[in-house]
């Protein structure tokens, strides 16, 4: 554990460094040094243990009430760390070109690097936490470092908003999460995770399905599942692209560790946890990618593919709970392999993504797709790379995005002696998880069509070009990383079938080796495929190359009658609005599809419009409450007086219900 104390050390010094009175490209290069010095620290004992070896342990004696402060680094944290710190630094290289319009302005960019640095710490922290005070600590660095940098762009009230939105949603989070840690404290007597185990495995009932319910509400808001979604779409807009990157593929992904490690907590949970686990994961994946089909902002629309994606993870979490409960350990091994993989792989892919949108606004300065057109021509990289992202997100072979879709599809339809009805409701969620994979597909075809294809479509933008080398290698890097773990998958299971075999310690006398045996066979079944699509994918490039080399010349063209129209201009080009209108229509119940429209009028009209918006229905619906609540206490504020004597027994009522609460909790009298 020494190693692992030396890296978050160096992040301290590194973030510390940064502040210092000098030039920002200095401080910038003073925190990637750090953050590569700590990356190389935590990959040289977290692979290790990832590729099977040890677990590391270690404790640090603490003052009363507080005790021996806990850490270990299992194969589950260790999963999580090789990935995460790596893509932190990756996007700490990004930010040098995305922010180097400041490095000659008084902003203080040290600032910045500082956060980062804190965000990788915190890390560092949660996937190696034994101790519930320790996990806290690090789960809180994360959320107002993450905060401060969703506000990089202060200035803009909308940027502000978003942030306290964030702000706000992760601390609501947090007291959910403190609620389950007290009680699990009161009966343990203990704030080591271990303890905190025990107790559940001990103590089936009630209270133990209230701590699951509290914990899920608390992760799901980290990691954005719906309905505890709106902050992300905003905060994802908001936020530099580098930001809104780690946010969606870094950060929150610490809410789908929490869950998984509290499930293998617990050992065997309940049949309906898994089943509430599916149904929840389903219904934000499913609405996740609806809204993702209406937006016009491309950074919102990634951020509701995020929904969607935390969603397919946690389908393949809720299968892996029911073989716990079922004890059926080939589909423990196999539903928290496929939730691990897509975890993993949307990292990849969803980076990307972001980067690529990032690269778009710093060229264009809009990523409002109504307004861009024809960027494959000026910014023909990162147009490759968005396509590619494009591709994976849509769980298209050769690429990763399939291979762990199809891990999950594989727990969907278990061959295992299960029940009839089971087997229809675990059909219905693979039918329901390729219904989202069709949606992505649309929702990604018409962002990249309308954004790099055709033609500009608004002339005040100036003509973009290719943005900096040190905005396009983190963007190529993540492009490797979604070819290889699509093409050579073994790879990926390899990386998550030491954190997945962990669960079968809720089995006591499963077989760890029979239970790896359908991984295996999927792990060949996927490299044939990745081998076969890779190789058809390589020949339709090399025959593409082949014709834009040979010179040939295009088949001559002529002009016919127009029907009263000249030459196509932008204007008769697909909208994102026109390209979904259609199918958004049929969802009119869940997308609220918003039209604003001045239709010509006269003989020689003025310039009309058609603007189209897709707010939040959960977010719409919310303020409308909080709005209504707020006119009820104002109008109750005008009918009492301080002296009523309603008000002072309304007080002492809500008082003796929550010292009521408290003793109850305290004496472990709920059952």
């Amino acid at each position: 554990m020494n190693t692992l104390l030396a890296a978050q050390w160096t992040l301290l010094v590194g973030a510390a460094a940064c502040l210092l009175p000098m030039r920002n490209a200095w401080r910038a290069a003073l925190g990637l040094l750090s953050q590569a010095g700590a990356t190389l620290l935590v990959l040289s004992v977290a692979l290790p243990v990832v590729l099977g070896g040890p677990p590391l342990q270690g404790e640090l004696a603490w003052a009363e009430p507080v005790g021996l402060l806990k850490v270990r680094l299992d194969a589950l944290g260790a999963f999580f760390l090789v990935w995460s710190l790596p893509m932190t630094l990756l996007g700490s290289v990004y930010a040098v070109g995305y922010l180097r319009r400041h490095f000659a302005t008084e902003r203080h960019v040290g600032v910045h690097y500082a956060l980062l640095n804190m965000t990788a710490l915190s890390f560092v922290i949660v996937y190696s936490a034994d101790h519930a005070l320790v996990f806290l600590l690090g789960w809180e660095i994360a959320a107002l470092a993450a905060w401060l940098l969703v506000i990089w762009d202060y200035a803009n009230q909308k940027v502000r908003f978003a942030g306290f939105n964030y702000l706000v949603s992760t601390h609501v989070g947090l007291i959910f999460l403190v609620a389950a840690f007290m009680i699990l404290y009161t009966h343990s007597a203990s704030w080591d995770l271990g303890s905190f185990g025990s107790w559940l495995r001990a103590n089936p009932g009630a209270e133990r399905n209230l701590v699951f319910l509290l914990l899920l509400t608390s992760f799901g808001l980290k990691s954005a599942f719906f309905p505890f979604h709106s902050w992300l779409p905003r905060a994802h807009a908001a936020a530099p692209a580098h930001v809104s990157a780690l946010m969606s593929g870094v950060i929150h992904k610490a809410g789908l560790y929490a869950l998984v490690r509290f499930v293998m907590l617990i050992g065997r949970p309940d049949e309906w946890m898994g089943w509430f686990l599916i149904g929840f994961s389903l219904l934000s994946a499913v609405i996740g990618a609806l809204y993702t089909v209406g937006q016009r902002d491309l950074k919102r629309l990634l951020g509701y593919s995020s929904t969607e994606n935390v969603g397919i993870a946690g389908l393949g979490l809720g299968v892996g709970c029911l073989g716990l409960a079922w004890g059926n350990s080939s589909l423990v091994v196999v539903g928290f392999a496929g939730g691990l993989l897509h975890v993993l792989n949307h990292a990849f892919f969803k980076c990307q993504l972001f980067y690529a949108a990032g690269s778009v606004y710093q060229a264009a300065h809009t990523v409002d797709m109504e307004r861009l057109g024809g960027l494959s021509r000026l910014m023909p990289w990162t147009a490759a790379s968005f396509l590619l992202g494009g591709v994976a997100i849509s769980a298209l072979p050769p690429l990763n995005g399939f291979t762990s879709e199809f891990v999950i599809y594989s727990g969907l339809f278990n061959g295992q002696a299960i029940g009839a009805w089971a087997q229809v409701a675990l059909a219905v969620a693979a039918a329901g998880l390729a219904f989202v994979g069709a949606v992505s597909a649309l929702s990604i075809t018409r962002a990249f069509g309308v954004v790099f294809l055709g033609s500009p479509r608004d002339v005040s933008i100036e003509p973009p070009h290719e943005v900096s080398r040190w905005m396009l290698a983190p963007t190529l890097a993540h492009a490797a990383g979604v070819v290889v773990l699509g093409v050579a998958p073994v790879l990926g299971l390899t990386l998550v079938e030491g954190a997945a075999r962990l669960a079968l310690a809720g089995l006591p006398g499963a077989d760890a080796a029979a239970a790896g045996a359908p991984l295996q066979a999927l792990g060949e079944t996927l490299s044939r495929i990745g081998a076969l699509s890779g190789v058809l994918t390589a020949a339709i490039a090399l025959m593409w190359w082949q014709r834009s080399r040979s010179g040939t010349a295009p088949a001559p063209r002529h002009v016919t009658w127009g029907c009263g129209y000249g030459t196509p201009n932008s204007r008769m080009q697909y909208t994102g609005s026109s390209f979904a209108w259609d199918f958004g229509r049929r969802f009119h119940g869940v997308l609220l599809m918003l039209r604003r429209q001045k239709a010509p009028e006269g003989y020689f009209p003025s310039d009309g419009y058609l603007i189209t918006h897709c707010p939040d229905a959960v977010e719409r619906r919310l303020f409308a409450v909080i709005q209504h609540g707020d006119e009820s206490a104002a109008g109750l504020s005008r009918q009492l007086r301080e002296d009523d004597p309603r008000v002072a027994f309304g007080a002492a009522l809500v008082a003796l219900v929550l010292i009521a609460g408290l003793v109850v909790l305290g004496t472990g009298a709920l059952r």
